[in-house]
């Protein structure tokens, strides 16, 4: 499998923060477990017309930041704010959409094709009943379905095909900011392929600021134009432009490219899959003083278990949280 290079860059994407996400922190457990900090303090912002990739290992808190950032969950402290104001989920619903990892979770099984597609067009447009069918089929055609699919019900289709419905039921309700969460990591190899173009192609055309979550570095490497790595709920590497991935260099995301065998010299992508690292436990962190990867990374001193490093510059457009790297 291989792709061409993606990524426009920031150079090439709007200049406009459409999104900033200030300090979250949020917390699960109970007075009978100790709590896990799945956010810690995440703090980015996000262009107009921009993709964010935010890659990490299970349990690092990236879907979390996905759902508090779509107001499915709400954060212990911190904000989001939309266009420099605090976000209002009533009057913003249909600007942010999110397509989730399980595509047939995300779907009322019961309702046809065409229903679940002309449900945002009936909650956020005036349009009348002829005008949402001519919709329904046009984005049916838009994700590469046939329009006589609209009759057929979720389980006529593959788990591609219903990620593709996923993606245009979010677009039926125009949103600014389109929100992945792991869209891909159900699907074989060659369906991931197909789908990343469409992604990439949608984004082109209509200009698309999303955010994409995943542990696949090879998937955000090819859709982003910025990056953030994150580790025990705290980011700890953010890339602002990527086509200076080659530059990443905290213990942790090399790691990740070493997992995922992803060729530096020509950004030639291999069929593996990069993120999963074999380790049982999430990398959830248990609040401490130290570095939230100390007691993983093979290069940490004692300096690294006794003091937390700060997310800080290290080059124009590179931040790092590491001690090693200051």
């Amino acid at each position: 499998m291989m792709f061409r290079q993606g990524g426009q860059g920031m150079t090439e994407a709007g200049e406009k923060t459409l999104l900033e996400v200030r300090n979250l922190h949020k917390t699960y457990g109970s007075w009978k477990r100790k709590p896990v900090y799945a956010l810690d303090g995440v703090s980015f912002s996000l262009q107009e017309g921009c993709c964010l990739g935010v890659v990490g290992e299970s349990g690092c808190g990236k879907s979390t930041l996905c759902r508090v950032i779509a107001g499915i969950e709400r954060q212990d402290r911190g904000e989001v704010l939309y266009e420099g104001s605090s976000m209002d989920y009533k009057k913003r619903r249909n600007s942010l959409q999110m397509v989730f990892q399980n595509s047939m979770d995300a779907v009322n099984i019961h309702l046809r094709v065409g229903d679940i597609i002309a449900e945002p067009l009936e909650n956020f447009t005036s349009l009348n009943r002829t005008q949402r069918e001519q919709e329904v089929g046009r984005l049916l055609e838009l994700v590469g379905l046939s329009v006589e699919d609209r009759i057929k019900y979720p389980r006529q289709f593959s788990g591609g095909q219903l990620q593709r419905i996923c993606i245009a039921r979010a677009l039926a309700a125009d949103p600014r900011i389109l929100l992945l969460d792991e869209p891909l990591s159900s699907l074989d190899v060659s369906v991931q392929a197909q789908l990343l173009n469409l992604l990439w192609d949608l984004k082109k055309e209509f200009k698309l600021t999303c955010l994409l979550v995943s542990h696949d570095l090879e998937a955000v490497y090819y859709l982003a134009d910025k990056l953030l790595v994150m580790y025990g709920g705290a980011v700890v590497e953010e890339l602002v432009d990527i086509r200076d991935f080659a530059r990443l260099r905290h213990p942790y995301t090399r790691r990740l490219i070493e997992a995922g065998a992803l060729e530096e010299e020509g950004w030639e992508v291999v069929p593996e899959r990069a993120g999963i690292l074999g380790r049982k436990e999430s990398s959830g962190g248990l609040l401490g003083k130290g570095c939230v990867y100390a007691k993983h990374c093979p290069r940490a001193k004692e300096s690294c278990f006794e003091r937390r490093p700060v997310l800080s510059q290290w080059e124009a457009g590179h931040k790092i949280a590491c001690h090693l790297s200051t």
